[in-house]
């Protein structure tokens, strides 16, 4: 969204983000979250992080749901920073701009994301201040305790984002499925977004090729920026930049490694 032209609005639409939009976006998470375990955070460090929530935020637009729930993982506590060195965010950091990228969007789908009680973190502030829509939890969920919230809604997707176990190991994708089953439509997906090596779940999975075809195509409109062998397009930038270069290049380099990888971190089931 903030790397290329377009951000899907629904399954046959997208946006055209121009340079005001991006501004004001950086500006208004900036001016939420100043700072991180007393780091101040940078025009670069909120790139770093939107890279991958809108990523996600096009593949779930393209798939059309129409009520999606995201069941978030975000902790200070587990958290030393938000990205590395090469402007690459920490585990599932930059994941959980998902949400914020879907309402700046206007993107197709009711979206909601879960809260825990009396908890506040870097995120917390950050949806209240975009106003994404709630649903109180006792804690951040993993995959292997219930789930229960009080709600109305009937989702037909819900995104497990960033979300552990308590054990290591694999999980049958039926049995975390039906603990979401009384709140979902009868053929709702399950939706794994996990960068994480301690938990696997098993169970087959839904292709998602027609999609990524599709946020590939949105990423290189109007000029090519990833190709499938090169991962990235470089021939445009201007190396001249010297050190601004290079942060280019990197934060282009996580665009092309998450469409490269779509398929071990997102998970349809």
């Amino acid at each position: 969204m903030l790397l290329y032209r377009s951000q899907p609005k629904n399954v046959t639409e997208s946006n055209i983000i121009n340079l005001e939009t991006k501004r004001v976006l950086k500006r208004r998470v900036i001016d939420t979250q100043p700072k991180y375990n007393n780091k101040r955070i940078t025009n670069e460090d909120v790139i770093a992080l939107m890279i991958d929530g809108s990523v996600l935020d096009g593949m779930l637009t393209l798939s059309g749901y129409q009520n999606i729930l995201v069941v978030t993982s975000f902790d200070d506590k587990t958290y030393e920073k938000l990205r590395d060195r090469n402007y690459r965010p920490i585990k599932s950091a930059g994941d959980h701009m998902l949400p914020i990228v879907h309402k700046v969007n206007e993107s197709e789908g009711n979206l909601y994301v879960t809260k825990v009680r009396n908890s506040e973190n870097y995120y917390a502030k950050l949806y209240e201040e975009f106003d994404i829509p709630f649903v109180d939890v006792d804690s951040c969920f993993r995959i292997d305790q219930d789930f229960k919230i009080k709600t109305d809604v009937k989702f037909d997707a819900v995104v497990l984002l960033g979300c552990e176990s308590y054990k290591k190991g694999k999980f049958n994708k039926s049995d975390i499925k039906a603990k979401f089953a009384k709140y979902c439509t009868d053929d709702f997906d399950l939706i794994d977004v996990y960068r994480g090596d301690r938990r696997n779940i098993i169970g087959g999975t839904k292709s998602i090729d027609t999609q990524l075809s599709r946020m590939i195509e949105t990423v290189n409109t109007p000029r090519k920026v990833y190709d499938v062998k090169d991962r990235i397009v470089t021939r445009d930038f201007d190396e001249e930049f010297g050190d601004v270069y290079m942060k280019q290049k990197l934060a282009y380099l996580r665009l092309g490694l998450n469409i490269e990888y779509m398929n071990e971190y997102y998970r349809v089931f």
